[in-house]
Protein backbone atom coordinates (compact mmCIF):
# COMPACT_ATOMS: atom_id res chain seq x y z
CA UNK A 1 0.00 0.00 0.00
CA UNK A 2 2.29 2.78 -1.13
CA UNK A 3 -0.04 6.09 0.44
CA UNK A 4 -0.91 4.08 3.16
CA UNK A 5 -1.36 7.28 6.07
CA UNK A 6 -2.84 6.85 9.16
CA UNK A 7 -5.75 9.50 8.62
CA UNK A 8 -6.24 10.39 12.34
CA UNK A 9 -2.29 11.86 12.12
CA UNK A 10 -2.88 12.78 8.73
CA UNK A 11 -4.80 14.26 6.60
CA UNK A 12 -4.38 14.12 2.32
CA UNK A 13 -3.66 17.51 1.12
CA UNK A 14 -4.10 18.06 -2.20
CA UNK A 15 -3.44 18.94 -6.14
CA UNK A 16 -5.25 18.45 -9.67
CA UNK A 17 -4.60 16.04 -11.86
CA UNK A 18 -2.54 18.19 -14.76
CA UNK A 19 0.08 15.45 -15.13
CA UNK A 20 1.74 18.12 -18.39
CA UNK A 21 5.28 18.03 -17.62
CA UNK A 22 6.88 18.85 -21.12
CA UNK A 23 5.52 20.86 -24.06
CA UNK A 24 2.45 18.66 -25.34
CA UNK A 25 0.31 20.92 -26.70
CA UNK A 26 -2.66 18.44 -27.75
CA UNK A 27 -2.49 16.73 -24.54
CA UNK A 28 -2.74 20.89 -22.44
CA UNK A 29 -5.62 20.85 -25.03
CA UNK A 30 -7.40 17.91 -23.73
CA UNK A 31 -6.52 18.46 -20.37
CA UNK A 32 -7.88 22.21 -20.30
CA UNK A 33 -11.23 20.31 -22.45
CA UNK A 34 -11.43 18.00 -18.85
CA UNK A 35 -11.25 21.23 -16.73
CA UNK A 36 -13.89 22.82 -18.53
CA UNK A 37 -16.75 19.12 -18.19
CA UNK A 38 -15.43 19.14 -14.51
CA UNK A 39 -16.29 23.07 -13.55
CA UNK A 40 -19.64 22.20 -15.81
CA UNK A 41 -20.19 19.30 -13.02
CA UNK A 42 -20.00 21.27 -9.75
CA UNK A 43 -23.61 22.97 -9.80
CA UNK A 44 -24.61 19.45 -9.81
CA UNK A 45 -22.35 18.63 -7.27
CA UNK A 46 -23.12 21.25 -4.81
CA UNK A 47 -26.09 19.74 -4.80
CA UNK A 48 -25.07 16.32 -3.96
CA UNK A 49 -23.49 17.75 -1.02
CA UNK A 50 -26.17 19.50 0.33
CA UNK A 51 -28.05 16.16 1.28
CA UNK A 52 -25.53 15.20 3.59
CA UNK A 53 -27.27 16.39 7.21
CA UNK A 54 -24.01 17.86 8.38
CA UNK A 55 -24.22 20.52 5.55
CA UNK A 56 -27.58 21.59 6.22
CA UNK A 57 -27.74 25.04 7.00
CA UNK A 58 -24.51 26.51 5.12
CA UNK A 59 -24.79 28.97 2.69
CA UNK A 60 -24.50 28.08 -1.34
CA UNK A 61 -21.61 29.48 -1.90
CA UNK A 62 -20.25 27.55 1.27
CA UNK A 63 -21.20 24.31 -0.21
CA UNK A 64 -19.12 25.66 -3.60
CA UNK A 65 -16.24 26.70 -2.02
CA UNK A 66 -16.39 23.05 0.05
CA UNK A 67 -17.06 21.62 -3.15
CA UNK A 68 -13.16 23.27 -4.63
CA UNK A 69 -11.57 22.04 -1.92
CA UNK A 70 -12.84 18.70 -2.18
CA UNK A 71 -11.94 18.42 -5.79
CA UNK A 72 -8.60 19.87 -4.90
CA UNK A 73 -7.64 17.51 -2.39
CA UNK A 74 -8.91 14.49 -4.64
CA UNK A 75 -6.87 15.49 -7.40
CA UNK A 76 -3.62 15.83 -5.45
CA UNK A 77 -3.89 12.46 -3.95
CA UNK A 78 -4.57 10.82 -7.40
CA UNK A 79 -1.64 12.87 -8.96
CA UNK A 80 0.36 11.49 -6.27
CA UNK A 81 -0.48 8.04 -6.40
CA UNK A 82 0.00 8.31 -10.08
CA UNK A 83 3.61 9.92 -9.20
CA UNK A 84 3.95 5.75 -6.88
CA UNK A 85 2.76 4.27 -10.54
CA UNK A 86 5.14 6.41 -12.85
CA UNK A 87 8.12 5.39 -10.77
CA UNK A 88 7.08 1.42 -10.72
CA UNK A 89 6.04 1.50 -13.97
CA UNK A 90 8.65 2.91 -15.55
CA UNK A 91 11.46 1.76 -13.16
CA UNK A 92 12.70 5.02 -12.35
CA UNK A 93 14.78 5.67 -9.45
CA UNK A 94 14.72 7.36 -6.75
CA UNK A 95 16.66 9.47 -4.36
CA UNK A 96 15.44 9.39 -0.66
CA UNK A 97 12.27 8.74 0.18
CA UNK A 98 9.51 7.74 -2.05
CA UNK A 99 6.51 9.71 -0.66
CA UNK A 100 8.69 12.68 -0.90
CA UNK A 101 9.59 12.00 -4.79
CA UNK A 102 5.44 11.50 -5.23
CA UNK A 103 4.41 14.27 -3.66
CA UNK A 104 6.95 16.30 -5.75
CA UNK A 105 5.71 14.75 -8.91
CA UNK A 106 2.49 15.81 -8.25
CA UNK A 107 3.32 19.80 -7.51
CA UNK A 108 5.82 19.51 -10.75
CA UNK A 109 2.79 18.68 -12.64
CA UNK A 110 0.12 20.75 -11.27
CA UNK A 111 2.59 23.88 -11.73
CA UNK A 112 3.56 23.26 -15.25
CA UNK A 113 0.03 23.04 -16.17
CA UNK A 114 -0.16 27.12 -15.37
CA UNK A 115 -4.01 27.96 -15.33
CA UNK A 116 -6.50 29.55 -13.33
CA UNK A 117 -7.96 25.95 -12.19
CA UNK A 118 -4.14 24.37 -11.31
CA UNK A 119 -3.78 27.62 -9.12
CA UNK A 120 -6.95 27.25 -7.05
CA UNK A 121 -6.52 23.71 -6.38
CA UNK A 122 -2.65 24.23 -5.50
CA UNK A 123 -3.82 26.58 -2.92
CA UNK A 124 -6.39 23.94 -1.51
CA UNK A 125 -3.61 21.28 -1.09
CA UNK A 126 -1.48 23.74 0.77
CA UNK A 127 -4.60 24.88 2.82
CA UNK A 128 -5.76 20.98 3.72
CA UNK A 129 -2.02 20.06 4.91
CA UNK A 130 -2.31 23.42 6.95
CA UNK A 131 -5.83 22.27 8.18
CA UNK A 132 -4.44 18.31 9.27
CA UNK A 133 -1.53 19.75 11.09
CA UNK A 134 -4.21 22.49 12.98
CA UNK A 135 -6.02 19.31 13.75
CA UNK A 136 -3.31 17.51 15.41
CA UNK A 137 -2.07 20.59 17.46
CA UNK A 138 -5.76 21.22 18.35
CA UNK A 139 -6.43 17.28 19.18
CA UNK A 140 -3.31 17.30 21.21
CA UNK A 141 -1.64 14.22 18.92
CA UNK A 142 1.45 13.29 19.05
CA UNK A 143 3.65 14.02 15.62
CA UNK A 144 4.84 10.80 14.01
CA UNK A 145 8.57 11.87 13.39
CA UNK A 146 9.31 8.05 12.09
CA UNK A 147 6.55 8.29 9.33
CA UNK A 148 7.26 7.47 6.00
CA UNK A 149 5.64 10.60 4.75
CA UNK A 150 6.43 14.32 5.83
CA UNK A 151 4.81 16.26 8.37
CA UNK A 152 1.78 18.09 7.58
CA UNK A 153 2.79 21.62 7.82
CA UNK A 154 6.12 20.37 6.25
CA UNK A 155 4.26 19.24 3.06
CA UNK A 156 1.95 22.09 3.15
CA UNK A 157 4.97 24.56 2.92
CA UNK A 158 6.65 22.46 0.38
CA UNK A 159 3.77 23.20 -1.89
CA UNK A 160 3.82 26.85 -1.20
CA UNK A 161 7.85 26.62 -1.52
CA UNK A 162 7.73 25.31 -5.08
CA UNK A 163 4.55 27.64 -6.09
CA UNK A 164 6.69 30.84 -5.00
CA UNK A 165 9.88 29.00 -6.89
CA UNK A 166 7.93 28.57 -10.17
CA UNK A 167 6.77 32.31 -9.96
CA UNK A 168 7.66 34.65 -6.58
CA UNK A 169 5.54 37.53 -8.44
CA UNK A 170 2.45 35.93 -8.94
CA UNK A 171 2.59 34.10 -5.42
CA UNK A 172 3.56 36.66 -3.24
CA UNK A 173 0.68 37.17 -1.24
CA UNK A 174 0.21 33.39 -0.79
CA UNK A 175 3.80 33.40 0.77
CA UNK A 176 2.50 35.98 3.20
CA UNK A 177 -0.16 34.62 3.54
CA UNK A 178 1.13 31.65 4.84
CA UNK A 179 4.13 33.43 6.59
CA UNK A 180 6.88 32.08 4.44
CA UNK A 181 10.17 33.86 5.55
CA UNK A 182 12.11 36.10 2.62
CA UNK A 183 14.81 34.04 3.01
CA UNK A 184 12.96 30.93 2.29
CA UNK A 185 11.33 32.31 -0.71
CA UNK A 186 14.88 32.99 -2.11
CA UNK A 187 16.06 29.45 -2.21
CA UNK A 188 12.39 28.00 -2.98
CA UNK A 189 13.75 29.18 -6.32
CA UNK A 190 16.35 27.06 -6.88
CA UNK A 191 14.27 24.06 -5.18
CA UNK A 192 11.60 24.25 -7.79
CA UNK A 193 14.02 24.55 -10.90
CA UNK A 194 15.98 21.62 -9.78
CA UNK A 195 12.69 19.26 -8.93
CA UNK A 196 11.16 20.38 -12.57
CA UNK A 197 14.91 19.48 -14.30
CA UNK A 198 14.99 16.36 -12.83
CA UNK A 199 11.29 14.87 -13.22
CA UNK A 200 11.32 16.56 -17.12
CA UNK A 201 14.89 14.85 -17.74
CA UNK A 202 13.75 11.43 -15.91
CA UNK A 203 10.02 11.55 -18.06
CA UNK A 204 11.48 12.46 -21.41
CA UNK A 205 11.75 8.64 -22.74
CA UNK A 206 8.25 7.54 -21.14
CA UNK A 207 6.33 10.73 -22.85
CA UNK A 208 3.68 8.91 -25.43
CA UNK A 209 4.76 10.24 -29.02
CA UNK A 210 1.58 10.93 -31.44
CA UNK A 211 1.34 8.04 -33.13
CA UNK A 212 2.17 5.56 -30.45
CA UNK A 213 -1.31 3.91 -29.19
CA UNK A 214 -3.03 4.76 -25.90
CA UNK A 215 -2.50 2.84 -23.33
CA UNK A 216 -6.21 2.24 -21.68
CA UNK A 217 -7.12 3.35 -18.47
CA UNK A 218 -10.43 2.33 -16.75
CA UNK A 219 -12.38 4.26 -14.63
CA UNK A 220 -15.04 2.19 -11.81
CA UNK A 221 -17.59 3.19 -9.40
CA UNK A 222 -17.93 0.67 -6.80
CA UNK A 223 -21.80 1.36 -5.84
CA UNK A 224 -21.96 2.51 -1.79
CA UNK A 225 -25.48 4.31 -0.48
CA UNK A 226 -23.59 5.15 2.62
CA UNK A 227 -21.17 6.95 -0.22
CA UNK A 228 -23.66 8.30 -2.45
CA UNK A 229 -23.21 12.16 -2.11
CA UNK A 230 -19.46 11.36 -2.63
CA UNK A 231 -19.70 9.06 -5.20
CA UNK A 232 -22.28 12.45 -6.90
CA UNK A 233 -19.62 14.85 -6.71
CA UNK A 234 -16.91 12.31 -8.38
CA UNK A 235 -19.48 11.75 -11.11
CA UNK A 236 -20.75 15.13 -11.78
CA UNK A 237 -17.40 16.56 -11.84
CA UNK A 238 -15.43 13.70 -13.89
CA UNK A 239 -12.32 14.27 -11.75
CA UNK A 240 -11.47 10.30 -12.58
CA UNK A 241 -12.26 10.40 -16.04
CA UNK A 242 -10.34 13.56 -16.90
CA UNK A 243 -7.21 12.10 -14.95
CA UNK A 244 -7.45 9.01 -17.06
CA UNK A 245 -8.31 10.53 -20.27
CA UNK A 246 -5.12 12.25 -19.60
CA UNK A 247 -2.67 9.71 -17.98
CA UNK A 248 -3.28 8.01 -21.36
CA UNK A 249 -2.56 10.45 -23.22
CA UNK A 250 0.65 11.87 -21.54
CA UNK A 251 2.69 8.63 -20.95
CA UNK A 252 3.66 5.45 -22.69
CA UNK A 253 2.48 3.29 -20.11
CA UNK A 254 3.78 -0.83 -20.65
CA UNK A 255 0.51 -1.84 -19.41
CA UNK A 256 -3.33 -0.91 -18.83
CA UNK A 257 -3.99 -0.08 -15.14
CA UNK A 258 -7.37 0.62 -13.83
CA UNK A 259 -8.73 4.14 -11.37
CA UNK A 260 -10.91 2.57 -8.61
CA UNK A 261 -13.28 4.74 -6.48
CA UNK A 262 -14.90 2.37 -3.60
CA UNK A 263 -15.59 1.98 -0.02
CA UNK A 264 -12.08 0.81 1.84
CA UNK A 265 -13.60 0.94 5.22
CA UNK A 266 -11.08 3.93 6.36
CA UNK A 267 -10.27 6.81 4.51
CA UNK A 268 -7.09 6.02 1.90
CA UNK A 269 -5.64 5.88 -1.90
CA UNK A 270 -3.03 3.65 -2.85
CA UNK A 271 -1.12 2.54 -6.09
CA UNK A 272 -1.13 -1.41 -5.89
CA UNK A 273 -0.62 -4.04 -8.65
CA UNK A 274 -1.71 -1.73 -11.38
CA UNK A 275 -4.46 -0.32 -9.68
CA UNK A 276 -5.07 3.45 -8.43
CA UNK A 277 -7.30 3.02 -5.80
CA UNK A 278 -9.60 5.91 -4.13
CA UNK A 279 -11.92 5.25 -0.98
CA UNK A 280 -15.14 7.21 -0.78
CA UNK A 281 -14.07 7.22 2.63
CA UNK A 282 -11.60 10.40 1.96
CA UNK A 283 -13.77 12.79 0.32
CA UNK A 284 -15.22 12.34 4.26
CA UNK A 285 -12.25 13.29 5.91
CA UNK A 286 -11.76 16.48 3.61
CA UNK A 287 -15.61 17.83 4.86
CA UNK A 288 -15.06 17.15 8.07
CA UNK A 289 -11.85 18.87 8.35
CA UNK A 290 -12.88 21.73 5.92
CA UNK A 291 -15.87 22.34 8.27
CA UNK A 292 -14.39 22.23 11.51
CA UNK A 293 -11.21 23.67 11.05
CA UNK A 294 -11.52 25.98 8.64
CA UNK A 295 -12.07 28.97 10.94
CA UNK A 296 -8.57 28.60 11.56
CA UNK A 297 -7.69 29.96 7.57
CA UNK A 298 -7.39 33.42 6.44
CA UNK A 299 -10.65 34.35 5.62
CA UNK A 300 -10.25 34.87 1.82
CA UNK A 301 -9.47 30.76 1.93
CA UNK A 302 -12.65 30.06 4.10
CA UNK A 303 -16.27 29.62 4.54
CA UNK A 304 -17.74 26.12 4.85
CA UNK A 305 -17.50 27.10 8.13
CA UNK A 306 -19.35 30.13 8.45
Amino acid sequence: MRYRIPYRRHLTGAITAAVLIANVPTAAAQFMLGQSRMASGIDEAVKALGRLPRLTGISLQAKRRLVEFIMGNTLFVITHEMGHGVINEMNMPVLGREEDAADSFAVVTTLQMTSGLSDRVLVEAAMGWILAGDRVRRQRQPLAFYDEHGLDLQRAYNIVCFMVGSDREKYKQLAEDTKLPEERQESCVWDWKNTAWSWDEMLKKHLRSADQPKIAVTVTYEEDEQHAAQIQVLRHTRLLEAFAEHAADRYAWPKPFTIEARSCGEPNARWKKRVLTLCYELAHEFIELFVAYSGALPRKYRSAAE
